[in-house]
């Protein structure tokens, strides 16, 4: 059965705005401390500090993907790769040693941890991009349970 009630909407927009707190929290904080600092600072690892909440939002349009069988694909290969790049790059650092060391090491070590956490921020990107979509298709279609979906008058 398909669910295309105010609940999933409501769960749609919240996940899909959770999903882009984290990214735009470094932009935003480091506008509001540029005058006390001296200049914009930007901090590159809030999102992934933040990590948590990127998690509930995640799981938010996830369900409401399944929920209402809209985007089941494209949402899952967005949660794959964003989770995937979090945690090849959670082992890279263990393998290379960024993770544990004090001293400065080789360049490509963190080229290697910092490519994939840029990886895994795109697949945060392309999250908020299947949850706006899925927003949008939810909020284009009508239709009960006894009739199969038909687009909205004027869509």
């Amino acid at each position: 059965m398909r669910e295309h009630d105010a609940l999933s909407k409501s769960l749609a927009i919240s996940g899909t705005l959770l999903l882009a707190v984290p990214l735009v929290a470094p932009f935003v904080l480091g506008l509001l401390m540029m005058g006390r600092l001296g200049g914009f600072r930007l901090d590159y690892l809030m999102p992934f500090e933040i990590y948590p909440v990127t998690v509930v939002a995640m799981v938010l349009v996830l369900w409401v993907s399944l929920r209402s069988h809209i985007r089941r694909g494209a949402v899952a290969a967005a949660i794959a790769v964003m989770l995937g790049g979090i945690v090849l790059m959670g082992v890279s650092a263990q393998v290379t040693g960024i993770a544990n060391s004090a001293v400065h090491l080789e360049t490509w070590r963190y080229v290697l941890t910092s490519a994939l956490a840029a990886i895994s921020i795109l697949g945060q990107v392309a999250l908020i991009v299947e949850g706006w979509l899925l927003t949008r298709d939810l909020s284009h279609m009508t239709g009960d349970p006894a009739t199969p979906l038909t687009p909205a008058p004027g869509a």
